[in-house]
């Protein structure tokens, strides 16, 4: 059973209330012309999305958990010269859902300037914020995934148990971060085609110049971290 038909099910099963809200995350994660068709005729209204990129910041927090206990501890038995460091390190990593979030909407919409599109700022965060649930899902499902293939503590004195896990999760990362910015890239260009009156090949440019990058940076740091890992199982 597919997302797709899990959420009609739920929709058909579930009060009107909540019905409601599973028939618009249905028409945003796979009709999302038809739902920014009708957020379009609504005043902009930031709460929602805001409550998405909170949900985004949640999830992200709980999976970067380690790694910011980490920068914590060493806040007490680090150099006092590296604090600054240590705590801008704390800053991107616990704010980066909301960074994201501005991040898109200041791109897409300095990009869609150029093609003289009209629409307020805040239509292009509203827009963004909504387009940003597959983050969501898919900072779910590397949550889960990662914590079902979690090595052994005894498999860390195997080099090649160690080398082995090392590229199996950077698969996993990459595969399941490209594909989800691909589907927002998709809600996305939906999104700017009626926060800004784009023309359909309009929006498509303005969205995926940014988001056709970010995975070709995806691919370069996978590939990367690849090569790393193969030289240190080698022995070079």
């Amino acid at each position: 059973m597919d997302l797709k038909t899990v959420c009609v099910v739920l929709q058909q099963n579930l009060p009107i209330r909540t019905a409601s809200f599973f028939r618009q995350l249905r028409l945003l994660l796979f009709s999302p012309d038809q739902f920014f068709t009708g957020q379009s005729a609504r005043p902009v209204d930031l709460k929602i999305p805001f409550l998405i990129v909170f949900g985004l910041f949640l999830v992200e927090t709980a999976g970067n958990y380690d790694d910011v206990t980490g920068l914590i501890r060493s806040l007490e038995i680090g150099d006092p010269s590296m604090y600054p460091t240590i705590y801008l390190g704390l800053f991107v990593i616990i704010l980066q859902p909301f960074l994201v979030w501005l991040y898109y909407s200041a791109v897409f919409y300095g990009i869609s300037y150029l093609y003289v599109g009209r629409g307020t700022f805040s239509g292009t965060l509203a827009s963004v914020g909504y387009g940003c649930v597959p983050l969501v899902i898919g900072s779910l499902l590397l949550l889960i995934l990662f914590q079902l293939i979690s090595m052994p503590v005894q498999d860390y004195f195997i080099p090649s148990h160690v080398a082995a896990h090392a590229t199996i999760t950077s698969l996993i990362d990459a595969g399941v971060t490209i594909s989800v910015l691909l589907w927002c890239g998709f809600l996305w260009t939906a999104g700017m085609h009626h926060a800004r009156n784009l023309s359909s090949r309009q929006a498509r440019v303005t969205v995926f110049v940014p988001v056709g990058l970010a995975i070709f940076v995806k691919i370069v740091w996978l590939l990367w971290k690849l090569v790393i890992v193969s030289k240190q199982y080698a022995g070079l």
